[in-house]
Protein backbone atom coordinates (compact mmCIF):
# COMPACT_ATOMS: atom_id res chain seq x y z
CA UNK A 1 0.00 0.00 0.00
CA UNK A 2 1.39 3.49 -1.31
CA UNK A 3 1.44 5.41 2.61
CA UNK A 4 1.71 8.48 0.86
CA UNK A 5 -1.86 8.57 -0.09
CA UNK A 6 -3.40 7.39 3.08
CA UNK A 7 -5.75 9.25 4.63
CA UNK A 8 -4.42 10.60 8.33
CA UNK A 9 -6.85 8.89 10.93
CA UNK A 10 -7.27 10.56 14.09
CA UNK A 11 -7.15 8.12 17.20
CA UNK A 12 -10.93 7.96 18.65
CA UNK A 13 -11.05 10.62 21.37
CA UNK A 14 -13.52 12.31 23.61
CA UNK A 15 -14.25 16.31 22.83
CA UNK A 16 -16.30 18.30 25.87
CA UNK A 17 -17.29 21.25 25.22
CA UNK A 18 -17.98 24.38 27.49
CA UNK A 19 -19.28 27.68 27.76
CA UNK A 20 -16.82 30.64 28.43
CA UNK A 21 -19.26 33.22 30.14
CA UNK A 22 -18.11 36.77 28.77
CA UNK A 23 -16.75 38.59 31.79
CA UNK A 24 -14.63 35.59 32.09
CA UNK A 25 -13.36 35.67 28.80
CA UNK A 26 -10.28 38.24 29.43
CA UNK A 27 -9.04 35.49 32.35
CA UNK A 28 -9.58 32.25 30.45
CA UNK A 29 -6.27 32.24 29.83
CA UNK A 30 -4.92 32.24 33.59
CA UNK A 31 -7.99 30.46 34.40
CA UNK A 32 -6.38 27.41 32.01
CA UNK A 33 -3.07 27.76 33.12
CA UNK A 34 -3.80 27.34 36.81
CA UNK A 35 -5.17 23.96 36.03
CA UNK A 36 -3.33 20.96 37.83
CA UNK A 37 -2.76 19.93 34.16
CA UNK A 38 -0.07 22.49 34.28
CA UNK A 39 -1.80 23.67 30.55
CA UNK A 40 0.80 25.58 28.15
CA UNK A 41 0.26 26.83 24.99
CA UNK A 42 1.36 25.00 22.46
CA UNK A 43 0.70 26.32 18.86
CA UNK A 44 0.11 29.95 18.15
CA UNK A 45 -2.86 30.98 17.91
CA UNK A 46 -4.95 31.10 14.14
CA UNK A 47 -7.94 31.31 12.21
CA UNK A 48 -9.42 28.54 11.22
CA UNK A 49 -12.43 28.95 8.23
CA UNK A 50 -14.68 25.75 7.45
CA UNK A 51 -17.06 24.69 4.11
CA UNK A 52 -19.68 22.79 5.37
CA UNK A 53 -21.60 20.21 3.13
CA UNK A 54 -24.70 18.44 4.04
CA UNK A 55 -27.46 17.11 1.49
CA UNK A 56 -30.99 19.04 -0.09
CA UNK A 57 -32.70 17.38 3.38
CA UNK A 58 -29.86 18.83 5.91
CA UNK A 59 -29.34 15.20 6.49
CA UNK A 60 -26.31 15.89 8.93
CA UNK A 61 -27.86 18.89 10.60
CA UNK A 62 -30.90 16.67 11.44
CA UNK A 63 -29.10 13.78 13.04
CA UNK A 64 -26.92 15.94 15.28
CA UNK A 65 -30.48 17.85 16.42
CA UNK A 66 -32.05 14.03 16.63
CA UNK A 67 -29.05 13.28 19.16
CA UNK A 68 -28.13 9.90 16.35
CA UNK A 69 -25.50 8.09 17.87
CA UNK A 70 -24.01 7.40 14.95
CA UNK A 71 -23.32 9.91 12.31
CA UNK A 72 -20.91 12.37 10.29
CA UNK A 73 -19.84 15.87 9.40
CA UNK A 74 -18.12 16.98 6.42
CA UNK A 75 -16.30 19.85 5.41
CA UNK A 76 -13.20 21.41 3.80
CA UNK A 77 -11.11 23.31 6.33
CA UNK A 78 -7.66 26.17 6.04
CA UNK A 79 -6.37 28.37 8.05
CA UNK A 80 -5.92 31.64 7.63
CA UNK A 81 -7.01 33.98 5.56
CA UNK A 82 -11.39 33.21 4.60
CA UNK A 83 -11.54 35.61 1.22
CA UNK A 84 -9.09 34.85 -1.79
CA UNK A 85 -6.84 31.91 -2.64
CA UNK A 86 -7.03 28.60 -0.15
CA UNK A 87 -4.08 27.42 0.47
CA UNK A 88 -3.73 23.63 1.65
CA UNK A 89 -7.25 23.04 2.08
CA UNK A 90 -8.28 19.55 3.69
CA UNK A 91 -11.54 17.94 3.21
CA UNK A 92 -12.09 16.57 6.45
CA UNK A 93 -15.07 13.86 7.57
CA UNK A 94 -15.57 13.83 11.50
CA UNK A 95 -17.66 10.79 12.62
CA UNK A 96 -19.72 10.24 16.28
CA UNK A 97 -19.64 6.97 17.42
CA UNK A 98 -21.56 7.50 21.19
CA UNK A 99 -19.59 10.14 23.17
CA UNK A 100 -16.46 9.76 21.07
CA UNK A 101 -15.24 10.77 17.51
CA UNK A 102 -12.85 10.15 14.98
CA UNK A 103 -11.82 12.52 11.92
CA UNK A 104 -10.50 11.22 8.49
CA UNK A 105 -8.16 14.19 6.52
CA UNK A 106 -7.23 14.44 2.67
CA UNK A 107 -5.61 17.13 1.32
CA UNK A 108 -6.74 18.84 -1.73
CA UNK A 109 -5.33 21.61 -4.15
CA UNK A 110 -5.48 25.00 -3.73
CA UNK A 111 -8.29 26.64 -4.96
CA UNK A 112 -9.84 29.94 -4.20
CA UNK A 113 -12.99 30.06 -2.51
CA UNK A 114 -15.01 31.77 -5.48
CA UNK A 115 -14.58 28.74 -7.12
CA UNK A 116 -17.07 26.56 -5.24
CA UNK A 117 -20.24 28.64 -7.35
CA UNK A 118 -18.33 28.00 -11.00
CA UNK A 119 -20.24 25.21 -12.26
CA UNK A 120 -18.88 21.52 -12.09
CA UNK A 121 -15.64 22.77 -9.92
CA UNK A 122 -16.35 20.54 -6.60
CA UNK A 123 -17.36 17.50 -8.54
CA UNK A 124 -14.21 17.84 -9.89
CA UNK A 125 -12.40 18.95 -7.20
CA UNK A 126 -13.68 15.82 -5.57
CA UNK A 127 -13.41 13.34 -8.24
CA UNK A 128 -9.73 13.82 -9.36
CA UNK A 129 -8.79 13.90 -5.08
CA UNK A 130 -7.60 10.46 -3.61
CA UNK A 131 -10.77 9.84 -1.90
CA UNK A 132 -12.38 6.30 -2.11
CA UNK A 133 -14.90 5.11 -4.47
CA UNK A 134 -17.88 5.54 -1.56
CA UNK A 135 -16.51 9.01 -0.11
CA UNK A 136 -16.44 10.29 -3.65
CA UNK A 137 -19.99 9.11 -4.49
CA UNK A 138 -20.73 11.13 -0.62
CA UNK A 139 -19.43 14.20 -1.79
CA UNK A 140 -20.72 14.21 -5.03
CA UNK A 141 -24.52 13.65 -3.62
CA UNK A 142 -23.52 17.02 -1.29
CA UNK A 143 -23.52 21.04 -1.45
CA UNK A 144 -21.68 23.49 0.81
CA UNK A 145 -24.77 24.37 3.57
CA UNK A 146 -22.54 26.74 5.39
CA UNK A 147 -19.01 28.40 5.78
CA UNK A 148 -17.67 29.56 9.77
CA UNK A 149 -15.14 31.09 10.91
CA UNK A 150 -12.87 31.39 14.23
CA UNK A 151 -9.87 31.87 15.83
CA UNK A 152 -8.32 29.55 18.07
CA UNK A 153 -5.89 28.91 20.93
CA UNK A 154 -4.46 26.01 21.95
CA UNK A 155 -2.81 24.55 25.28
CA UNK A 156 -1.97 21.41 25.84
CA UNK A 157 -1.41 19.46 29.15
CA UNK A 158 1.83 18.84 31.08
CA UNK A 159 2.02 15.05 30.07
CA UNK A 160 0.59 15.97 26.60
CA UNK A 161 -2.53 13.76 27.47
CA UNK A 162 -4.95 16.68 27.26
CA UNK A 163 -5.52 19.34 24.72
CA UNK A 164 -7.65 22.62 25.36
CA UNK A 165 -8.66 24.91 22.50
CA UNK A 166 -10.06 28.15 22.83
CA UNK A 167 -12.47 29.35 20.02
CA UNK A 168 -13.61 32.51 20.07
CA UNK A 169 -14.81 35.71 17.24
CA UNK A 170 -17.74 33.01 15.81
CA UNK A 171 -18.99 34.04 12.89
CA UNK A 172 -21.39 32.38 10.00
CA UNK A 173 -21.90 32.99 6.51
CA UNK A 174 -24.52 31.38 4.01
CA UNK A 175 -23.35 29.94 0.82
CA UNK A 176 -26.21 30.15 -1.52
CA UNK A 177 -24.35 32.85 -3.76
CA UNK A 178 -20.85 34.63 -3.50
CA UNK A 179 -22.82 37.41 -2.70
CA UNK A 180 -23.29 36.89 0.20
CA UNK A 181 -19.62 36.39 1.06
CA UNK A 182 -19.01 39.97 0.85
CA UNK A 183 -20.95 40.40 3.79
CA UNK A 184 -19.33 40.51 7.48
CA UNK A 185 -21.06 37.21 8.65
CA UNK A 186 -23.22 36.59 11.44
CA UNK A 187 -21.65 36.82 14.57
CA UNK A 188 -22.55 33.72 17.18
CA UNK A 189 -24.28 34.80 20.35
CA UNK A 190 -21.76 32.99 22.57
CA UNK A 191 -18.66 34.51 23.11
CA UNK A 192 -16.07 31.90 23.43
CA UNK A 193 -15.89 28.20 23.65
CA UNK A 194 -13.69 25.78 25.44
CA UNK A 195 -13.23 22.46 24.34
CA UNK A 196 -11.09 19.17 26.04
CA UNK A 197 -9.72 16.75 24.05
CA UNK A 198 -8.48 13.54 25.10
CA UNK A 199 -8.09 9.50 24.37
CA UNK A 200 -10.95 6.99 25.70
CA UNK A 201 -7.86 5.55 28.07
CA UNK A 202 -7.92 9.30 30.04
CA UNK A 203 -11.39 9.27 30.58
CA UNK A 204 -10.97 8.76 34.47
CA UNK A 205 -8.16 11.08 34.78
CA UNK A 206 -10.32 14.04 32.63
CA UNK A 207 -12.58 14.50 35.81
CA UNK A 208 -10.32 15.61 37.71
CA UNK A 209 -9.46 18.45 35.46
CA UNK A 210 -12.79 18.85 34.50
CA UNK A 211 -13.84 19.20 38.43
CA UNK A 212 -11.02 22.38 37.91
CA UNK A 213 -12.93 24.61 35.58
CA UNK A 214 -15.70 26.75 36.87
CA UNK A 215 -18.09 26.54 33.52
CA UNK A 216 -20.77 23.88 32.50
CA UNK A 217 -20.13 21.60 30.20
CA UNK A 218 -22.60 21.37 27.05
CA UNK A 219 -23.53 20.09 23.84
CA UNK A 220 -22.30 22.24 20.91
CA UNK A 221 -21.97 21.91 17.28
CA UNK A 222 -20.82 24.87 15.16
CA UNK A 223 -22.43 23.84 12.86
CA UNK A 224 -25.93 23.15 14.36
CA UNK A 225 -25.73 26.60 15.60
CA UNK A 226 -24.95 27.93 12.06
CA UNK A 227 -27.59 26.73 10.24
CA UNK A 228 -29.43 27.70 13.06
CA UNK A 229 -28.01 30.98 13.04
CA UNK A 230 -28.73 31.44 9.39
CA UNK A 231 -31.77 30.23 8.86
CA UNK A 232 -32.95 32.20 12.50
CA UNK A 233 -34.13 28.57 13.60
CA UNK A 234 -32.87 29.75 17.57
CA UNK A 235 -30.59 28.35 19.10
CA UNK A 236 -30.47 26.06 22.29
CA UNK A 237 -27.66 27.33 24.36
Amino acid sequence: MNTMNKPVLDNYRFERKFIIPERLTHSIEEVVKSNSALMRIFFPPRFINNIYFDNSRFKFFFENIDGVSERMKTRIRWYGNLKGKIKKPVLEFKQKHGLTGSKTSIDLPSFDLKDIYRPGFLPSLFQNSNLDMRKKDLMLSLTPSLINRYQRKYFLSFDQKFRVTLDNHLKYYPVSSPEQLSSCGLKDSLSMIMELKYSPIYQLESNNITQEFPFRVIKNSKYVRGIQIIYNLGTHI
